[in-house]
């Protein structure tokens, strides 16, 4: 036997665990449940914003609609050069429960987002600090149903992975990567049964803290520099032993994160890594297995395995593209070239790693 052989064996192994962790993904489906809570605390409603016209009156409609009534909103204007002040002003008219925050400078060391999170958790009054993008949709009972659940499950950190809304070609090729790393390399429930930092996951789109957990431990503040700031935060959170949780978004959470092909590549570039524990080892040592791995396979084992390497792969993508709620046929046909954009998002981010700058909304991000 060849030494290409075992290694195409392992390669055949590490698809069948990809395909087995899918499938516990898949079997245990981990959504967000109806629930009611035991009692109704205020919920702080924190949205940073930064030049969001196209996206904020949309967001502040649904949440200030919400089933669940004892609520205040917050908005962060994080300098917008565009209507996004204006179209919250018209919201504070109507509503007494909206707020809005005018942000100023940018202190030296903060990342923008950080910054705007942190100063909306000072200005919050709520038991519960819900942060949200403003680019994510809400259905009526969304607030009411995670409070549930955190009530429930004594959870210091409620998270959630917004189901994606994907419309040109472009989205399609590399948004769905980040779910098909995700749900084949962490089985989602393990953020809320284990305690190991290296389980932690989390998604800044939606992140619901316990509000006096929160401000014992600021943890935006903790982390001001990082571009990750909630992979960062989840892997805090587990090294002080404090129960979170992170779920999939279904018809309750919703977003749309990018508009085109370079939108996508430019918005992932500076986490990409963050998946894979922040090294960039082991990010292009997975660009690379997922590359030659299947030529390696190919040439290397009996057409039965080879058979089985296949249906691992392919079996595992249907599973995930199901449980994101997008189209198995889609995901499975440009499989090919999803993984060729999943190789310049890599690209992308070695070429920010080595530079150590990029930009993002008009800001530059230093990683």
């Amino acid at each position: 036997m060849t030494p290409l052989f075992y290694i195409a064996l392992f390669l055949l192994f590490f698809a069948f665990i990809r395909l087995f962790i899918a499938l516990l993904n898949f079997l245990t489906r981990p959504i967000l449940p109806l629930g009611e809570p035991t009692e109704f605390p205020k919920v702080s409603v924190l949205i940073p914003a930064r030049n969001e016209e196209l996206n904020i009156g949309k967001l502040l409609d649904r949440v200030i609609n919400q089933s669940y009534r004892n609520i205040e909103v917050l908005v962060y204007d994080d300098q917008s050069v565009d209507n996004t002040a204006a179209i919250v002003e018209k919201f504070k008219s109507i509503d007494d429960r909206v707020s809005l925050l005018r942000g100023d400078c940018l202190p030296a060391g903060w990342m923008g987002k950080n910054y705007a999170c942190h100063s909306l958790s000072q200005s919050a009054n709520g038991n519960y600090l819900l942060f949200l993008d403003a680019d994510v949709m809400v259905s009526p009972n969304f607030v009411e149903n995670a409070v549930a659940y955190a009530q429930r499950k004594r959870l210091v950190l409620l998270s959630m992975f917004p189901r994606q809304e994907l419309q040109t070609m472009g989205e399609k090729l590399v948004v769905p990567n980040m779910n098909w790393i995700l749900l084949s390399l962490l089985f989602l429930r393990l953020v809320r049964w284990s305690k190991r930092p290296s389980l932690a996951a989390a998604n800044g789109q939606m992140m619901m803290f316990e509000a006096k957990t929160y401000q014992e431990n600021k943890w935006h503040e903790l982390v001001r520099s990082s571009p990750v700031e909630d992979i960062t935060i989840s892997r805090l959170i587990k090294r002080r032993r404090l129960r979170m949780a992170t779920l999939l978004g279904t018809d309750d959470i919703s977003c749309r994160m990018y508009g085109s092909y370079n939108e996508a590549i430019n918005g992932f570039t500076k986490n990409v890594t963050a998946f894979f524990g922040g090294s960039v080892f082991v990010t292009l040592l997975f660009a690379i297995v997922g590359t030659i791995g299947p030529i390696i396979v190919f040439v290397s084992l009996p057409p039965p395995l080879t058979l089985v390497y296949l249906f691992s792969l392919l079996s595992a993508r249907m599973l995930i593209a199901r449980l994101s709620e997008q189209s198995m046929a889609i995901n499975v046909l440009l499989w090919p070239i999803q993984h060729l954009a999943f190789l310049h998002l890599v690209y992308s981010a070695l070429v920010f790693k080595r530079r150590k700058t990029g930009e993002w909304k008009g800001r530059r991000i230093l990683n």
